[in-house]
């Protein structure tokens, strides 16, 4: 009797140049798998288990079983007579029912947020908002601003915080109490690296030894910041997985695609949001997928990463590579970014020296 693998429409392959990942993204994992493997699981998706055998060779029974023993064991599939018509695959469209999915705010005290402009903003069911906090910042300060979001449809708010000795996990906890949109807490400049939990274990404060005092410390590409879920991955298909529908206002007031960009459309208290969401270049970024970028195009990860057009290896060419990425997917090895001699000069076009000495 034939044998055929099935494997779970939520379960995606994706081809890179040295390797391949498995993406589960029902259950939000991935993983690093040969591209000889990748092309056996590709193979399988319309051959049954013996002519998938017969096609690749006899001698490499043995690791074509093992292949299938993962996917069954890890739940990504399961063996049966036949392929199911059942399993459809899953249609990637992405879209969203308003223009302004996510918001990064640099919060300055000085700056009146009760304005015309901000609660057009979050009229338009934005889902998610970064508030930054780069400088010393007294919660109660702070609060009403958190607090003027409570009767919008907010899903996300995450907080980023200088570290303040005076500052308690307790003090913390009363935040989210009065805010549950309030789900991660990051705190910058911190004594040490650590992970901690308030509000019965489900809001991280994640603090960072390191000094977030500026957006050039935005952009950087790691392995901890990768995501196998439905949604980016669907996004990320057809748009930039960072700036679309993305809209930041800035230290100053000025609303841009992202605080690091060096394109904005007025400041908050001069400009309408109609004719901001008008303007054809709000939108020039928002379409430059991760397969039309200058080596991510190779990279395994580039579904479950997302990206940064604000600093790039080469910085007139948009279609460049993140310049704060430091992992090659032609050797599938990460290097630190800024000691790579080849990323010297554009350090030096953004003004970057001094973040990371």
């Amino acid at each position: 009797m034939m044998e055929f693998l099935n494997i779970y429409a939520n379960c995606q392959l994706v081809h890179g140049a040295n390797m391949s990942l498995l993406c589960d993204l029902q259950l939000h994992k991935f993983y690093h798998i040969p591209n000889d493997t990748f092309e056996v699981l590709q193979y399988l998706k319309q051959h049954s288990i013996q002519d998938c055998i017969a096609h690749f060779g006899e001698d490499n029974q043995e690791a074509i079983d093992s292949y299938i023993h993962f996917v069954v064991k890890k739940e990504m599939g399961f063996i049966d007579d036949r392929l199911l018509e059942q399993l459809i695959p899953i249609d990637f469209q992405w879209d969203r029912f308003t223009p302004v999915t996510n918001v990064i705010l640099e919060y300055n005290e000085r700056l009146n947020y009760a304005n015309k402009f901000v609660g057009d903003l979050f009229d338009l069911n934005v889902q998610a908002l970064e508030i930054r906090c780069y400088h010393t910042v007294q919660l109660d300060h702070l609060l009403p601003l958190v607090e003027m979001f409570n009767d919008k449809t907010l899903r996300v708010i995450k907080l980023i915080l200088p570290y303040d000795g005076s500052i308690s996990l307790n003090d913390l906890e009363t935040v989210v109490k009065k805010n549950p949109r309030v789900k991660s807490i990051w705190i910058h400049d911190a004594p040490e690296h650590k992970v901690e939990k308030i509000f019965n274990d489900t809001v991280a404060v994640v603090s960072l030894a390191r000094p977030i005092n500026a957006c050039t410390a935005c952009g950087e590409i790691s392995s901890s910041y990768f995501q196998s879920n439905m949604e980016l991955f669907s996004e990320s298909q057809h748009y930039n997985t960072c700036l679309n529908r993305k809209l930041s206002i800035d230290y100053n007031g000025y609303i841009r695609n992202c605080p690091s960009m060096e394109q904005h459309f007025g400041h908050m208290e001069e400009v309408e949001l109609s004719a901001v969401l008008k303007d054809p270049l709000l939108k020039e970024y928002w379409g430059i997928r991760k397969d039309d970028i200058d080596t991510c195009r190779d990279c395994e990860f580039r579904h479950v990463c997302t990206d940064c057009r604000a600093y790039l290896e080469e910085p007139e060419n948009r279609y460049s590579k993140p310049l704060k990425c430091g992992y090659s997917p032609y050797t599938n090895e990460w290097d630190v970014w800024s000691e790579n001699p080849l990323k010297q000069a554009a350090m030096d076009h953004y003004g970057l020296r001094s973040l990371v000495k």
